[in-house]
């Protein structure tokens, strides 16, 4: 292949991506068809059109380069055996226009897992389309105005209405917005740019592990663009901790938690202990500041803790339904499922009698979902790919990493149910 032409399609496919790192994180889209809820909408998203394009040409560039065959490893093998359990669980999914369009989105993000995997590293060689360094850093940036518009929607109660940037209006006061309820009214939580808190909560915290690691690691600044970036992630890190805390998503709460208390150990059995020393002050830091922010509204913590008034005993309750709900579906189809992105769908059609429509959720376990809407063996070779994926990467962030996904995927839907959720999972998985 030419030269000059091989060079502009890395360029092509290199600033193209680096492109839809940074609008990912925003809801920009075409409602192709309209739906009461986002489980069953299907949508054209400006950042999935854009990552599509990327793809073709990608996969027309490495058709057109000299590669050696490669081994098909267990790995890949139990990514393709999923995908071909998704694709067949179309073909008896009651919404079959809706499974395709969830099937597409799950090829997409292999593409995606595949493309992040086999061009990208942490230093621009000229055999890597993709600089992982770039890709975090722009991700960052996105993450960060996220994170702003989450602090003012909390601070202001008010939620600015954008439909070139898919921010839709939250009102307190309407049933199916995710509020706080305390005798002194309902407080609106932070969505950010996202559907829901929790999905701002998830990202921010996967964003603030990442950030964490990268201040605790770096040794010693040699210039001024390194102490620029120092104080950029500063700024990040204590702007995405306050939006964190504003999400009042427990789930984000606690994978983060959890996420700290793995790198702690993991430094200490390292005996790490420039990077430790750095880490706990960091999380010194972190403590008081939070207690700053957080001591105003220290009465709404109480609620999300407590879990004594009506709502928070009502959210409960339906998670709890939800539970039994998806045992239900399960042992009525544990073999092949109903279908992907069908759950919602197929509890409607099952229900006994009529109800809201915001009572139509997906149980808020991502295996359980996956288990219920593909079957066993599409949970088993889930499951696989995560265990061999993990034994790939022994790095500590990726261990760290990982706690924090499984923790969000034990208790929130998300990662699966929603096309944002999707394509971040295999996004976050790609760049371990």
């Amino acid at each position: 292949m030419p030269t000059k032409f091989n060079n502009f399609w890395r360029r092509v496919i290199e600033y193209s991506f680096y492109l839809f790192v940074f609008i990912f994180p925003w809801q920009t889209k075409i409602i192709l068809r309209p739906a009461p809820t986002n489980f069953t909408e299907i949508s054209l998203y400006l950042s999935h059109l854009l990552l599509a394009i990327i793809l073709i040409v990608f996969f027309i560039y490495r058709l057109r380069s000299t590669q050696k065959n490669q081994k098909i490893t267990a790995l890949w093998g139990s990514l393709f055996a999923l995908e071909i359990i998704i694709l067949a669980s179309f073909f008896w999914a009651p919404d079959q226009l809706l499974a395709f369009y969830y099937y597409v989105l799950f090829l997409m993000g292999i593409g995606l897992f595949y493309l992040l995997r086999a061009e990208s590293s942490p230093v621009h060689y000229q055999k890597s389309l993709l600089n992982k360094t770039k890709i975090v850093y722009l991700f960052l940036s996105s993450i960060f105005l996220q994170a702003i518009l989450g602090i003012y929607q909390f601070l202001s109660q008010q939620t600015p209405v954008s439909k070139y940037l898919g921010l839709a209006l939250h009102n307190s006061n309407a049933v199916g917005t995710a509020v706080i309820e305390t005798s002194s009214g309902r407080w609106l939580r932070a969505y950010g740019g996202m559907d829901h808190p929790n999905i701002l909560g998830g990202v921010l915290a996967l964003t603030l592990i990442v950030v964490a690691y990268l201040l605790i690691k770096k040794k010693v600044i040699h210039s001024k663009q390194e102490i620029g970036e120092s104080l950029a992630l500063f700024v990040f890190y204590f702007v995405a901790l306050f939006a964190l805390f504003f999400t009042f998503s427990r789930a984000a709460w606690l994978a983060l938690a959890l996420a700290f208390i793995t790198l702690l150990i993991a430094l200490i059995i390292k005996k790490d202990f420039w990077a430790l020393g750095r880490f706990l002050a960091l999380m010194f830091f972190s403590v008081v500041m939070i207690f700053i922010v957080a001591y105003p509204y220290r009465n709404l913590v109480a609620v999300r803790i407590q879990d004594q008034t009506r709502l928070e005993q009502k959210s409960l309750q339906q998670r709890e339904t939800y539970l039994f709900q998806a045992k239900n579906i399960i042992s009525n189809h544990w073999a092949v499922g109903v279908g992907i992105g069908n759950y919602t769908t197929v509890l409607k059609q099952e229900s006994k009698s009529p109800h809201n429509i915001w009572f139509y959720q997906p149980v808020h376990n991502v295996f359980l979902l996956l288990w219920a809407e593909s079957g066993l063996f599409a949970l088993i070779f889930f499951l696989s790919f995560l265990v061999l994926l993990k034994k790939d990467r022994r790095t500590v962030l990726a261990g760290t990493i990982f706690v924090a996904l499984l923790t969000l995927m034990l208790f929130d839907h998300w990662l699966l149910s929603l096309p944002f959720g999707l394509l971040f999972l295999f996004l976050v998985l790609g760049l371990l």
